[in-house]
């Protein structure tokens, strides 16, 4: 719609009525009761609230993925003029980063209906922080389901892609090994590109596949996040632009939309994370474009709401969003703004560190590469990291994690578990947890043709290190 809506100002009429109990917020901000009423070229739009003083009124046309601010406002009803007769429009109300659920309606000069929100459902679903301080220390499953088998045949088999990238397909052994280590999370990163169709429909077998080792991790009692991968990044079909995202945008929510209703029964141990390192159409790993930060920011929201919109335990469901390429530059984790959220508390943010890269990698051209770790400066410049991070969540208001730390193995076994469990115990002391990156090469720590430890120091000092 090219017209700009014009909000006026209703006639708030002073609530004197009890919420239910079973309505009542979890926290100091709650928006109930959420209606709209259609009118000639309008609908008006009415609320109760607790804990809020402000209010933001988003709405869309139904056929649009592309939420847009109608204003913002201090009392608790507004009618939104400007409209179209006969055409459906979505609307939700949102306060201190709770929204409420969407109400759908079309405005009409004959016939004044009456829609009211559902309400939030409260099935007692852990909140984010208490999921991630029951983690402990996460692992890694890389390069294996987010493999990117460019030169597979279109009609290649489930196991050719898993296995695009050298590493054994996931066995049940391999996840027993890891819960027996100690492990309380699994990060699955999966790439769906070349097992989903320029519509984003995913192929079945590939989706079962997914969900087979998905099973396994939660049998084991552990965690579970399962993402969008490959997909994004320097190769991968999303990027952070406007094009790109106008492009991919209905293929990114639609992949959501299977994924999350597949899962939609599952319990609290299943985390969805929205996706990795996005990059601009640049690849530029350290953007400080505001652009491309509100780019992010849309991808999540329009997997926030769709993945909400499912129904089922995905009303509640953990879910992560990460900054600009999931960076822990200090400018892009300020700059960091959250999505809105149906629900209060069930967000995590996600950053990615591989500090210092000198040590952590074997090749980086643009620092010198060290077999050793552990200088005053190396402590003191990880300890301003996980202090930086910690006050950023504390500011939003959720957990974090670092999904991907790790280093790669120059014969340095000792070195190697000296900065693990230094990185892991910084981490703790500021309730972060850390996920270490196994690719099954250089950053191995199992060797999953066999289910077998070969690297215990360094298993020992994650696993020792958080609890």
């Amino acid at each position: 719609m090219k017209k700009l809506i014009s909000i006026l100002l209703a006639v708030m009429l002073v609530c004197t009525c009890v919420i239910p109990e079973a309505f009542a917020a979890s926290s100091d901000v709650g928006i109930f009761g959420f209606k709209a009423t259609s009118a000639d070229k309008k609908i008006k739009l009415s609320w109760e609230s607790s804990g809020a003083g402000e209010y933001t009124v988003n709405w869309k046309r139904s056929s649009s993925s592309e939420w847009k601010v109608a204003g913002t406002v201090k009392k608790t009803s507004v009618n939104v003029s400007g409209l179209k007769n006969g055409v459906s429009y979505d609307f939700r109300v949102t306060a201190g980063g709770v929204s409420t659920a969407v109400i759908t309606i079309s405005p009409s000069a004959d016939k004044s209906v009456t829609v009211r929100a559902a309400e939030p459902e409260k099935t007692g679903v852990e909140t984010a922080k208490e999921a991630v301080s029951k983690m402990g220390a996460g692992y890694n499953i890389g390069n294996t389901f987010d493999s990117m088998g460019t030169w597979l045949p279109a009609n290649a088999t489930v196991k050719q892609h898993e296995t695009a990238w050298g590493n054994p397909q996931i066995t049940k052994e391999l996840i027993e090994c890891i819960a027996d280590q100690g492990f309380g999370a699994v990060r699955l990163p999966v790439t769906w590109n070349f097992n989903s169709d320029s519509k984003g429909n995913i192929r079945k077998e590939w989706l079962d596949r997914v969900q087979q080792v998905v099973d396994w991790i939660l049998d084991e009692g552990m965690y579970c996040i399962i993402n969008v991968h490959h997909d994004t990044g320097s190769d991968g079909w999303i990027h952070v632009s406007e094009s790109s995202y106008d492009k991919a945008k209905d293929r990114f929510a639609n992949i959501w939309k299977q994924v999350a209703t597949r899962f939609k029964d599952y319990d609290e141990k299943l985390i969805f994370e929205c996706f990795n390192e996005t990059l601009n159409d640049s690849n530029d790993w350290n953007s400080t474009s505001q652009s491309d930060y509100d780019i992010i920011r849309r991808y999540e929201q329009l997997f926030i709401d769709t993945v909400r919109k499912t129904g089922g335990k995905n009303g509640e469901r953990n879910i992560v969003v990460s900054t600009y390429a999931a960076s822990s530059n200090p400018t892009i984790i300020n700059s960091f703004k959250l999505p809105e959220d149906t629900v209060e508390g069930h967000m995590i943010l996600e950053v990615h560190n591989y500090d210092p890269q000198g040590f952590t990698w074997k090749d980086a051209s643009w620092t010198t590469t060290r077999d050793t770790w552990g200088t005053a400066q190396d402590k003191k410049d990880l300890d301003n990291f996980m202090k930086l991070l910690s006050e950023k969540a504390e500011k939003l208001g959720v957990p974090a994690i670092i999904g991907e730390f790790g280093s790669q193995d120059k014969n340095n076994d000792s070195e190697r578990a000296e900065h693990a469990a230094y990185f892991v115990s910084a981490a703790k002391k500021q309730g972060i947890v850390c996920f270490f990156w196994d690719d099954g090469g250089d950053y191995r720590l199992i060797d999953r043709s066999k289910a077998k430890v070969l690297k215990q120091k360094i298993i020992d000092a994650l696993v020792d290190s958080a609890k």
